[in-house]
């Protein structure tokens, strides 16, 4: 029984040129040199990128990068939107499906690539031809993901390498149909439990790490798998257009988001921390055994500086012992 490339790969496992010539049995994807190549047994059309591009001809430097759950990519050099391999991506008659690694080797060993899973075309930078920039949407683009590989090839940036983007199509923030119908409320549990501020997993959590830099906005600890994305004005708080905006986002450690979501802790517009004197809420004891920074500053823009006044606006009020 034939397989298609899709039904045997998984998403974020690490395939050579070799390891998919043999699992998707196609002996020419071990001989492919170049970025493309066209499936000889399945409408798929595979994609190798190399994110940084050193020791690559200046005419190889493809401007290939994640910018939310959409891929920017560069065309080979001789192809133009008009091109034939190109109209049956546009047109939906071949699927691209992308495989990536941040960089082709590391101590003189070739490194395998990432799949990312399966491309559909959303449009293009017109006027750009050999190469054409075309943008994707990442169908399959895992929100949820735990993958550190996965990760890196997500959060990689042109500036990671010391480039810039040439392309004038920003992406960023922007929230796709496809992650709104994945999108989901915190379920009764994470109403009443710990989650009562955040939405800890999925696309939010993914922009709030990467407006963070992967860091706690406190502390600066970079443990990701423990950092939380939290919303700044909670969840039950916010209308829609605010549940979903990546500056209503803050990422911490647990112990500030605890502090943070309590409204035991919050901040000044130019970002320094305010602690609670309130014995009454937290003793003083307390505080000086959390080892309190008490001149942490975190980073706050100008999109984020209403969130942080409603917090802490509430943060004042419950200091001065008004409840409601």
């Amino acid at each position: 029984m034939h397989l298609e490339p899709i039904d045997v790969l998984t998403v974020g496992q690490k395939y050579s040129k070799n390891d998919l010539a043999n699992l998707l049995k196609q002996p020419n994807l071990s001989q492919v040199r170049e970025g493309v190549a066209s499936s000889t047994n399945s409408n798929s059309y595979f994609l190798f990128v190399d994110l940084e591009k050193t020791g690559k001809e200046t005419r190889f430097h493809f401007d290939d990068f994640f910018e939310e759950d959409f891929f920017h990519w560069d065309s080979q050099t001789t192809q133009h939107i008009d091109t034939p391999k190109i109209q049956d991506v546009v047109n939906g008659n071949t699927i691209p499906l992308l495989f990536v690694r941040v960089r082709q080797k590391e101590k003189s060993k070739t490194l395998p690539f990432i799949y990312c899973g399966r491309l559909r075309y959303v449009s293009h930078e017109e006027n750009t031809s050999k190469p054409v920039h075309i943008i994707y949407q990442n169908v399959d683009f895992d929100d949820f993901t735990e993958n550190i590989d996965l990760l890196e090839v997500y959060r990689w940036k042109p500036s990671d390498a010391g480039g810039t983007t040439k392309s004038k199509i920003v992406q960023r923030g922007t929230v796709s149909e496809e992650r709104k119908r994945k999108f989901r409320k915190p379920n009764r549990t994470e109403r009443q439990g710990l989650v009562t501020s955040r939405v800890g997993q999925g696309f939010y959590r993914q922009q709030i790490i990467e407006k963070w830099d992967g860091k706690c906005a406190v502390s600066r600890i970079d443990a990701l798998p423990i950092l939380i994305a939290s919303h700044i004005v909670r969840w039950s708080e916010s209308n829609d257009e605010e549940k979903l905006d990546a500056d209503n986002g803050i990422l911490l450690s647990p112990l500030f988001d605890s502090l943070f979501d309590k409204h035991l802790i919050s901040f000044d517009d130019d970002g320094s921390i305010l602690i609670s004197s309130n014995s009454s809420r937290i003793s003083t004891e307390s505080i000086e055994k959390l080892n309190m920074p008490r001149d942490a500053r975190i980073s706050i823009t100008d999109g984020m500086l209403g969130y942080i006044r409603r917090h802490r606006s509430k943060f004042r009020k419950l200091e001065s012992g008004d409840e409601n």
